[in-house]
């Protein structure tokens, strides 16, 4: 055999797989440099041999199968837990809400409403003491009251809440526009009134009305005028 078959041989074969007696065995017996191209390869494949012994084993593939049964099994747990503290998450923020937000929006919408406020409503036919006995029975809140005029002015002063303030206007203006009201047919004169019918006023004197001699105005014995 030579160099050329020997190294043909060791290229496609093993040395584990030969035989002490092989052809190429006694080849490299008789030849140097087969020999060592020989030991070479035996070293090689020695820690070839010893790296791949230190490897782990491979995985029986039952276990492989639960592996992953299990990791599916985990995900699937670990999504409805998310699901539940996402739920739980909505509830305590609702419950909050409830409890504490909406409690201080309508205590601020109640506060609102109960504020005091103060407005003057003028008057076109009722007199403000006829508008404050209107009122009267509405206007009574906590620190809810009314001022009558002193200077004679057609209008009343109510202070209450926005609630009560509606109500006394709606109560005026329903009496002031009801053609039947009293303050209608009073043969009282209220301001308005005596703008509208100025002569009246002017033809009323403390003697009397107008035109109409007071007793004993005329000459003296009831004598005629000359």
């Amino acid at each position: 055999m030579t160099c050329a078959q020997c190294l043909a041989e060791l290229a496609t074969g093993s040395l584990r797989e030969l035989p002490p007696d092989s052809a190429v065995m006694l080849h490299c017996a008789r030849c140097p440099d087969c020999a060592r191209l020989t030991t070479l390869l035996r070293d090689r494949e020695y820690n070839a041999a010893s790296a791949l012994n230190t490897l782990p084993p491979l995985s029986n593939p039952i276990t492989v199968a639960e592996t992953a049964g299990r990791l599916s099994r985990r995900r699937r747990v670990g999504s409805l837990v998310v699901m539940l503290s996402g739920a739980a998450l909505v509830v305590t923020i609702w419950i909050a809400a409830a409890t504490t937000i909406i409690p201080m929006m309508n205590d601020a919408e109640k506060d609102s409403r109960s504020a005091l406020r103060t407005e003057t409503i003028p008057l076109s036919c009722l007199s403000p003491q006829q508008a404050a006995d209107i009122i009267n029975p509405y206007v009574r809140g906590g620190g809810s009251t009314y001022w009558l005029p002193s200077s004679g002015i057609s209008a009343i002063t109510v202070r209450g809440t926005a609630v009560e303030l509606a109500r006394s206007r709606h109560l005026i203006r329903d009496f002031e526009n009801d053609p039947h009201a009293a303050c209608h047919n009073s043969p009282a004169m209220t301001p308005q009134r005596a703008r509208d019918k100025p002569s009246e006023v002017e033809g009323v004197t403390a003697n009397g009305p107008a035109g109409r001699a007071p007793p004993g105005s005329g000459p003296i014995g009831g004598a005629p005028r000359k």
